[in-house]
């Protein structure tokens, strides 16, 4: 099956990162015959020199689009759907890193479940100097992730999808807040009664920096909120799930040593990781 490698690049990412991430797609064992990298906005010339290296390698597959102006993940994501021309897509982040056998691994899954329709699975975390520390764990059964959508039990550059359902429920909504693409999608996705699963073994390595910490800021806490707290309403959930949306909100609230503490204090307890 071939699939369409959908990432999205903006002027404040890493030129390393970049290099080791589409380094990672071209050793790919099962290489995708199609990527989809979108330039939201304007870049660095650092970052305009890696991408020239990969296309020289990748050819006519490595399909780059050019946005005029920064619009954001969402927007940028909505506009790549638009020139995959697969069934299904991969996502992919430019700071992550595909292990060899990802593609290969969700090719043979989807092949065994074909009603399946959004396809992601566990990933190593690693820091800003690509030291391994742990490894993220997610529900695999369908209904087990319905259950916990609150949670956010996908990671979202570890996920394939098709293509038209992604679409027939509107994209990524450029409105549900600063890095809420994917939590948003995961609940219009499971109130549309799509079939998730995730594959029980890494397909990425997931970098997970300070900086990223830092990011999760009060706003992006409240944001985190509402979009929980309106998907939980539209699923009916109960209590727990309203008290499980509310902890990220609380947490950006905390100065960032305690905050890092919180964070793994609580991954202890975590649902989406039993």
């Amino acid at each position: 099956m071939n699939f369409s490698v959908l990432i999205s690049i903006y002027s404040k990412e890493s030129p390393d990162f970049l290099n080791a991430s589409l380094r990672s797609l071209w050793e790919q064992k099962l290489k995708p015959n199609e990527i989809i990298l979108i330039k939201d906005g304007s870049l660095t010339d650092e970052l305009e020199k890696v991408i020239w290296k990969w296309r020289g390698l990748f050819k006519e597959s490595l399909k780059i689009i050019t946005l005029e102006k920064n619009v954001g993940l969402s927007e940028a994501l909505n506009q790549g759907l638009k020139y995959c021309t697969n069934e299904w897509i991969a996502r992919m982040d430019t700071d992550d890193i595909c292990l060899p056998e990802r593609l290969e691994l969700q090719d043979k899954y989807i092949a065994q479940n074909p009603t399946a329709d959004i396809v992601g699975g566990f990933a190593l975390r690693m820091d800003e100097r690509g030291k391994l520390y742990d490894i993220i764990k997610v529900p695999v059964g369908s209904e087990r992730i319905k259950h916990l959508i609150w949670t956010c039990p996908m990671i979202h550059p570890t996920v394939c999808y098709r293509k038209d359902k992604i679409i027939a429920i509107g994209g990524y909504d450029s409105k549900a807040g600063s890095r809420q693409d994917d939590y948003d999608l995961w609940f219009r996705c499971a109130a549309a009664g799509y079939e998730f699963h995730n594959i029980p073994q890494p397909l990425l390595l997931y970098r997970f920096t300070e900086a990223n910490m830092r990011r999760n800021s009060l706003k992006v806490g409240y944001h985190r909120l509402k979009v929980g707290f309106r998907g939980n309403k539209k699923l009916g959930y109960g209590l727990k799930a309203y008290i499980g949306v509310m902890v990220p909100f609380f947490r950006a609230m905390l100065p960032y040593p305690l905050n890092i503490w919180f964070y793994r204090l609580f991954s202890r307890f975590n649902p989406r990781n039993k």
